[in-house]
């Protein structure tokens, strides 16, 4: 088997791991802060020391402020996330969180003066369709699944805020210390929002404890991880591509493990904003390696 077929299938498993979080999320009793900080913070635990024994030199970029920023919109995406799951049917808060490519290229718009093009317009159109499909789908539970939608629907949005305002930190840094200081400083303000907040640090039983080890080693550390690992050896465009197969596959796990219905309106909505993000991603990447190619020309 050659490397590349080795990546492909590292890259399925690693959208595997990725699309247990929202089926782990559901089956915790845990306050939703609580669960955030524990994803975090057990993360950050086990990062410790490989992050001191490799990266120590890097510490100095915890006194930048940019990932401070990053990790407090880090933190607060996971915030909403987790409580639109609460909320709303898991396939409808996957899918809605998905949504988080276009919002980084409506931001790339507004603030790094990126043309919009007619596939990334079509994509948009398309999504805000399918959002709207799923949304009257749930108009009559308008107090809870569509108040979860709206959750979902703003963790997109700051998941691609926290994407968009990291890159430049990402230029000056290798991928695992900024992820380290990410992930810390998430830890932080979600761990100064339970005490804000007054919630218990313990009590939760082992069954939640060991749903937070869970959701740290598997969406965090080998989700994340083996997303890393392929951008290395596939293409940017196959990779973010591929996580498109996480809101399909956390659904199928959810209808067999959580025996939760799929709605006609989720499928149609979700068909819509699932083939707007695929249409929006094409057209973005294929402009980006027109840019990259004219570049190069010119240099």
């Amino acid at each position: 088997m050659d490397y590349k077929k080795k990546i492909y299938i590292l890259l399925a498993v690693g959208i595997f791991f990725l699309s247990t979080s929202g089926i782990l999320i559901k089956v915790a009793s845990a306050p939703p802060l609580i669960t955030a900080f524990y994803r975090m913070f057990l993360t950050v635990l086990i990062l410790t020391p490989y992050f001191v024994i490799k990266h120590r030199s890097d510490a100095r970029y915890f006194l930048d402020y940019r990932p401070m920023l990053v990790g407090f919109l880090l933190a607060v995406h996971f915030i909403l996330w987790i409580s639109s799951i609460q909320y709303t049917d898991i396939s409808n808060s996957v899918i809605f969180v998905a949504l988080q490519p276009l919002f980084t290229i409506i931001l790339e718009y507004f603030f790094a003066r990126e043309d919009l093009k007619e596939g990334a317009i079509i994509g948009i159109v398309m999504a805000v369709i399918g959002s709207s499909i799923i949304s009257i789908g749930d108009f009559y539970q308008l107090g809870d699944k569509l108040f979860g939608n709206f959750l979902a629907l703003s963790a997109a949005l700051f998941a691609s805020s926290y994407l968009f305002i990291g890159r430049g930190v990402r230029k000056k840094l290798n991928y695992f210390p900024y992820l380290y200081i990410l992930y810390s400083y998430a830890a932080l303000f979600l761990g100064v929002g339970v005490y804000l907040f007054d919630i218990p640090f313990t009590g939760y039983g082992t069954n939640n404890y060991l749903i937070f080890l869970a959701l740290a080693l598997g969406p965090t550390l080998v989700g994340h991880s083996i997303l890393n690992l392929a951008v290395r050896y596939l293409p940017t465009s196959i990779v973010s591509l591929s996580i498109l197969g996480e809101p399909i596959l956390t659904t199928f796990l959810a209808w067999l493990l959580l025996n939760e219905q799929v709605r006609i309106t989720t499928m149609f909505g979700g068909g819509f904003i699932l083939g707007g993000i695929y249409l929006a991603s094409v057209y973005n990447n294929h402009q980006n390696k027109k840019k990259n190619k004219l570049k190069q020309a010119q240099s």
